[in-house]
């Protein structure tokens, strides 16, 4: 399979969507909130959060029942690697990147071992390379690394768990997480990377849970990269094989109840449909989600919005011929919000207690989505 990754295109060439009003910078610590929130710990909670009675523990998930012979199987080292070291080589690379997303990836894909406590910590470089790129209080200068990794087997296909502590809307203008992209990428020689994770799904169709495997990965930067020329910019992700899809979603069935009521179960969307008419994935550096107002225009660019996979999809346009083949894939956590009658920072508040209640159980299927990919392909 030959890598699908086009040039990038800029929204600029098209037909222009309605200027966007300003952004209220009211909205801007919800981004770090997501990011560090983890419902098991309630020094992580937030003012507006939602008690932790709210919250319902991941203790409380249901087995899944896997395929014999295809079930995931973490396999640790018998010697813990150093945390300065370079990263192995896997055939498989799956990148996440909020608390709450490596807590159901490890549930999921390594279980038995979690990303809190049993993935082994990844700083190689750290202070040389990338501590004087990362802004003053960014996350991975709290950690003091750059993430987290866990090895793991799909059907004897060897996997690597990723969870990174860089993101686009915290590091700072130097962007350190596409040079992380780079060292891991050069590190771990991986022939597919997925990027995966929670997101705000755009559109009034689309449920807590339904994941979208992007065609591409658009930015919409309007804050600290607005003047940056890659601002705009839209890349293709590779065309993957997906024949265990199907598979993946009758899976999704065994935690299904943790979600809210919905008209229908999670779906994933690859190709058009009525419910998500453009099955890609929108990058913002701040955090944006959809609403009834459509106050940030993203209703037609995309089935989901969230703030990082673009810039993957920037390197590899980079790296050329030397890139692994790669592919966004989210889950919606939070839903299109209805803005009558109230401000735009109570929507956000709202999106965000959304996502600390089901940000864990919507990203089951999003893991599980992986899962397949890995199979096929």
């Amino acid at each position: 399979m030959q890598p699908t990754t086009a040039p990038a295109t800029d929204r600029a060439a098209g037909k222009q969507p309605p200027r966007k009003p300003p952004v209220s910078k009211k909205s801007g610590g919800f981004a770090r909130h997501i990011i560090e929130f983890d419902s098991d710990d309630s020094a992580t909670y937030a003012a507006f959060s939602l008690p932790a009675a709210a919250m319902a523990k991941a203790t409380a998930r249901s087995p899944i029942s896997w395929p014999a012979g295809q079930v995931p199987t973490p396999a640790p080292f018998a010697t813990a690697p150093q945390s300065d070291a370079p990263l192995p080589q896997f055939d498989y690379l799956i990148v996440t990147w909020t608390v709450e997303e490596a807590k159901c990836l490890a549930d999921t894909l390594t279980p038995g071992h979690p990303s809190r406590t049993a993935w082994y910590e990844y700083a190689h470089n750290f202070t040389s390379e990338f501590l004087p790129l990362i802004r003053r209080g960014a996350p991975a200068r709290t950690s003091n690394r750059l993430g987290s990794w866990f090895p793991t087997v799909i059907a004897g296909k060897r996997v690597m768990c990723f969870k990174s502590e860089l993101h686009l809307s915290q590091d700072g203008p130097k962007l350190p997480v596409a040079k992380l992209w780079q060292q891991l990428i050069a590190e771990v020689k991986p022939k597919l990377v997925i990027t995966t994770g929670t997101a705000g799904g755009i559109g009034a169709d689309v449920e807590l849970g339904d994941v979208v495997v992007a065609r591409s990965v658009k930015f919409d930067c309007m804050k600290e990269f607005k003047s940056q020329p890659f601002h705009a910019r839209s890349y293709s992700c590779s065309k993957v094989k997906t024949a265990t899809l199907a598979v993946a979603a009758r899976l999704f069935s065994a935690n299904a109840g943790h979600l809210p009521p919905a008209q229908r179960p999670p779906a994933i969307f690859v190709t058009p449909t009525t419910d998500v008419p453009v099955p890609d994935v929108v990058t913002t550096d701040f955090f944006a989600f959809d609403d009834t107002s459509n106050t940030f225009h993203l209703q037609g660019m995309g089935g989901a919005v969230e703030m990082g996979d673009a810039v993957l999809g920037m390197v590899v346009q980079q790296l050329g011929s030397t890139a692994p083949h790669w592919v966004a894939v989210r889950n919606a956590s939070d839903p299109e919000i209805d803005s009558a009658g109230v401000t735009e920072k109570q929507e956000a508040t709202k999106a965000a207690q959304i996502y600390e209640r089901f940000g864990y159980w919507t990203t089951i299927p999003s893991a599980i989505t992986c899962w397949a990919l890995i199979l096929d392909n």
